[in-house]
C-alpha cells in the first residue's frame, strides 16, 4: 500500500510538472503574422495568445512568438489544438499588411509590366536606365543592357507618373520629322545607319546611347525618322 501511494504521488508530480520548452516542436517562423509579440499556434492558450482568429495553418508556424511566450510562461500547450476556423480571411491586426489574394493581381499603377531586377550597374540611383521607359524620370545615358536591370527606380518612376511605357505606333503619330532640329553631324558616330541621337527611340537606334551625342547624328537620325524607324522618346 506505501509503495502504491508513492507511486500515485510521483505520477501526480510529473503530470503537473511543464514540458520543457526544448522538449515541444514549436515549428517554424513561416505564418504571415510570426514575429509580432504574438502566438498565433493553435495548439496553446493563454495570454501571450493572438487576439484574432486562430488557423490550423498557423499550426508549428509561428515558433519565435511562440517560444517566447512559453518561456515567459504566459501560453500553456494546450491538450489538443483549438477547432479550425471557418474558411475565411482572418482579421488583420493592427499595423499589420493584408496579405495578397491568390493568385496575386498586379497592382494597377504597374499594369502588369515586368520590371526585372536590380541587376544594373545604376540601379537605384532614382533615374530609370530602362530604355523601354520614356518620361521626366529617365537617365540621360542609355543602352539595351540594362533592360530589365533597374527595376527599383523604373518602378517608382511608373507609380509616380514620371514614366511610361514608351509606345511606337502612339509616339510615331505625333513625331513630326520635318519640324525636328537634327542638328548636325559632329558626332562620334556620324553616317553609319544607326541614330545615336538619346532624344529618338525605335528600330533604327544605336546599341548604347549618351547625351553628348544630341543633336550630332543628323543625318542617321534624320533618315531613320523619314522612314519611320524611329520617333520621339517624349511625345
Amino acid at each position: 500500500m506505501k509503495y502504491m501511494m508513492l507511486s500515485l504521488c510521483a505520477a501526480t508530480v510529473l503530470a503537473a510538472t511543464p514540458l520543457l520548452a526544448q522538449d515541444i516542436d514549436f515549428g517554424t517562423d513561416s505564418s504571415q503574422w510570426s514575429n509580432d509579440g504574438e502566438c498565433d499556434d493553435p495548439r496553446f492558450r493563454g495570454p501571450g495568445m493572438t487576439t484574432t482568429t486562430l488557423l490550423d495553418a498557423d499550426i508549428r508556424a509561428d515558433a519565435t512568438d511562440c517560444r517566447s511566450a512559453y518561456e515567459a510562461g504566459q501560453i500553456t500547450l494546450a491538450e489538443a489544438p483549438a477547432p479550425a476556423a471557418a474558411p475565411q480571411q482572418p482579421p488583420a491586426k493592427p499595423g499589420a499588411q493584408t496579405p495578397a489574394p491568390v493568385p496575386p493581381v498586379p497592382p494597377a499603377s504597374d499594369g502588369g509590366i515586368n520590371f526585372g531586377d536590380d541587376s544594373g550597374e545604376w540601379a537605384n540611383d532614382r533615374e530609370c536606365d530602362d530604355r523601354r521607359f520614356a518620361g521626366a524620370g529617365m537617365a540621360w545615358n542609355l543602352s539595351w543592357g540594362h533592360v530589365g536591370a533597374d527595376a527599383s527606380d523604373c518602378r517608382i518612376g511608373v507609380e509616380r507618373g514620371a514614366l511610361v511605357l514608351w509606345d511606337m505606333a502612339a509616339a510615331r503619330a505625333v513625331t513630326q520629322c520635318a519640324t525636328i532640329d537634327f542638328g548636325d553631324d559632329s558626332g562620334g558616330f556620324p553616317d553609319d545607319r544607326e541614330c545615336d541621337d538619346v532624344r529618338f527611340e525605335g528600330m533604327s537606334m544605336a546599341w548604347a546611347l549618351n547625351v553628348e551625342n544630341l543633336r550630332r547624328d543628323a543625318t542617321d537620325c534624320r533618315r531613320a525618322c523619314d522612314l519611320g524607324l524611329i520617333a520621339l522618346r517624349d511625345y
